[in-house]
């Protein structure tokens, strides 16, 4: 239980690495982001699905096994600011990120080259804004998705000659449309997991919404634990209601205890109310154990007198 607990927390961390603050208003990213030769396909009116299966199409002609990218700019909750690595070596991802004394490296496998290095920051702060690069490959003569990794949006990227399509900026609503395509499409756990935390960086409440559905009725426990994780970071009301309602919820008691974990860490305590609920009421004596063990690490006032009350009876 503490190495999955570890595992977790280490996991949120980090991503979290990834948002460490927000910035001042500033125009969305452009193609002029990437140094090299990229196609624009952002025409006005236009949703995110209807561009990137503009740019398949021009490229399922290059015949199978043709790797090419895309990338988009979306409204994010935090700032992006650099990549971490995300796969072990022996883990045989198709796009891993590295970051080595200030550069980015993308290379998808067999050798085909793509790199991607970071120049010098852009003056002043950017806007909450993200920018996913995804890599497709042409199979059965389509272009499949393969992978998707998250660049910061004031980095200057080189392409090295490879193929890329510049989908534009597009809006929460267009970016969750078609994140909820790519997660419904395949069943890779790696990949699923990023495309969560895309849902999880997206600005706006319908961000939440998608992640409490995911929450409730993902086929995977994986997936709905990792859900559950995420809500706990998005620390809204919308977010702490659905913890509680996974708790209160038939689910297994490994996801209900994922869910008490998620509420200790709301940020401000605003999950203190409901654990000391959970620890004074839960018909299950392992919940109350999990939220009692979690009081004892906010050091929340409150939680100091439900032990008072507990202990000095």
């Amino acid at each position: 239980m503490e190495r999955r607990r570890r595992n977790v927390v280490g996991a949120g961390l980090l991503w979290l690495l990834l948002l460490p603050r927000m910035g001042a208003a500033a125009a969305p990213p452009t193609a002029a982001m990437f140094r090299g030769t990229a196609i624009i396909v952002a025409a006005g009116g236009e949703p995110l699905a209807a561009r990137a299966s503009q740019a398949c199409r021009q490229w399922e002609r290059a015949g199978e096994g043709t790797v090419f990218f895309m990338a988009w700019a979306f409204p994010a909750s935090g700032r992006i600011d650099s990549c971490s690595r995300r796969h072990d070596d022996s883990a045989g991802g198709l796009l891993t990120v590295t970051s080595r004394e200030g550069r980015i490296r993308v290379s998808p496998d067999r050798g085909r080259g793509l790199n991607i290095a970071d120049g010098p920051e852009a003056p002043g702060a950017v806007d909450a804004w993200g920018v996913s690069l995804a890599l497709y490959e042409v199979k059965d003569g389509r272009g499949r998705f393969m992978d998707m990794q998250l660049l910061a949006p004031d980095r200057e990227y080189s392409l090295a000659g490879q193929r890329l399509a510049w989908l534009g900026a597009v809006d929460e609503a267009q970016a969750l449309e078609f994140l909820h395509g790519l997660l419904g499409q395949g069943s890779d756990p790696d990949r699923r997991r990023d495309l969560l935390f895309a849902v999880y960086l997206l600005k706006g409440r319908a961000a939440v919404s998608e992640l409490i559905a995911l929450a409730r009725r993902d086929a995977s426990p994986e997936m709905r634990k990792q859900a559950i994780f995420w809500l706990g970071q998005k620390a809204s009301l919308e977010a702490v209601k659905a913890l509680g309602d996974v708790i209160d919820s038939p689910e297994s008691l490994d996801i209900k205890k994922h869910a008490v974990f998620a509420l200790s860490q709301l940020p401000e305590e605003k999950g203190t109310t409901m654990l000391l609920q959970i620890a004074r009421g839960n018909p299950h004596p392992g919940l109350r154990k999990e939220a009692i063990f979690w009081l004892g690490e906010s050091g929340d006032p409150r939680a100091l007198q439900f032990f008072e009350d507990i202990l000095l009876k």
